[in-house]
């Protein structure tokens, strides 16, 4: 008698559960022109014991409007997703499609990560605004845009957790493109309806430092998001961003404003909004508007469609 064949199929099982698949397409038009694009991830997130493994492998097609926005001049663009350029030589460094990859080792009050890392992931989160693929698209709403935050870089990461409210969290990583090595300091206050955090980034060759805050609190179906940031740089005073989503029957709605006070350059305002239906557990539609007065004052409308599985 064969034994094997349960146990196969339960193992089968369970690596199934363990992999998550996710496509997002988007078309925007603005006043050049209209870009799309289409990224997938496939993410591979087994669990044995206290030890995890993170596989994250994209595959992307079309660069969208960012390619046209930044021969422009333009600091603020449209999408911050993994876009073809990124995905087939990531960071410069001729590496493609394996976005992150580590282990992980998560005891009672401490957490430990090694591998290639996206440090967004765990410096400057936010409930409301951190999310391309499923709120807002602009680069200066989902992450601060003055912070040092290396992706897809070899990275080790500490968290410490001293009880439910309060957590410290240090990191190293790799700065490929920009620098070469970043330190990280965070300190995070948390409940049930708020989150804050406090971090801070080091580049040691460039004495670039940055500082940022990140806040979110929630209301019933009401999610509202804070940021502020700053660097030793003379391109920017500071950065700033607001707002805030409402959820209501399968549809959610979002509204967030973005502000760069410029030194050496001019002033940035970013406005987006977009309006979401989900059509199912797996599928949602998402329409977008945003204004962007960066080198000129532009808008962009955009359709996002997203599947997960």
């Amino acid at each position: 008698m064969d034994f094997s064949t349960p146990v196969l199929k339960h193992v089968e099982k369970d690596i199934l559960r363990q992999i998550h698949f996710m496509n997002t397409t988007v078309y925007q038009i603005s006043h050049y022109k209209g870009g799309a694009y289409s990224a997938s991830h496939v993410i591979f997130n087994p669990e044995f014991g206290k030890l995890g493994l993170f596989l994250n492998v994209s595959l992307s097609f079309g660069n969208g409007l960012n390619k046209t926005f930044e021969k422009s001049g333009f600091n603020s663009l449209p999408s911050a997703d993994d876009l073809e350029r990124d995905v087939k030589d990531i960071n410069g460094t001729g590496r493609k499609y394996l976005l992150e990859a580590y282990l992980s080792y998560k005891g009672r009050s401490k957490k430990f990560y090694v591998g290639f890392l996206d440090t967004t992931a765990f410096f400057d989160p936010n409930e409301f605004a951190n999310d391309e693929q499923n709120q807002f698209l602009n680069t200066d709403l989902v992450n601060n845009p003055l912070a040092t935050l290396p992706s897809y870089n070899p990275a080790l990461i500490l968290n410490l957790n001293f009880n439910h409210n309060f957590s410290l969290q240090f990191g190293w990583s790799q700065g490929d493109p920009d620098t070469e090595s970043v330190y990280l300091t965070q300190l995070g206050f948390s409940s049930e309806d708020y989150h804050i955090f406090l971090y801070y980034t080091h580049s040691p060759l460039e004495e670039v430092k940055s500082f940022g805050i990140s806040s979110d609190y929630s209301f019933e179906n009401f999610g509202f998001f804070f940021r502020f940031g700053k660097n030793n740089l003379n391109e920017y005073s500071y950065f700033v961003s607001v707002g805030g989503t409402f959820s209501f029957k399968g549809k959610e709605i979002g509204i967030g404003y973005a502000f760069k006070k410029g030194k050496e350059l001019k002033n940035v305002n970013v406005l987006e909004t977009y309006f979401k239906h989900i059509l199912s557990e797996h599928f949602h539609i998402t329409f977008d508007y945003q204004l962007i007065d960066d080198v000129k004052n532009t808008y962009v409308l955009g359709l996002r469609l997203n599947f997960e599985y």
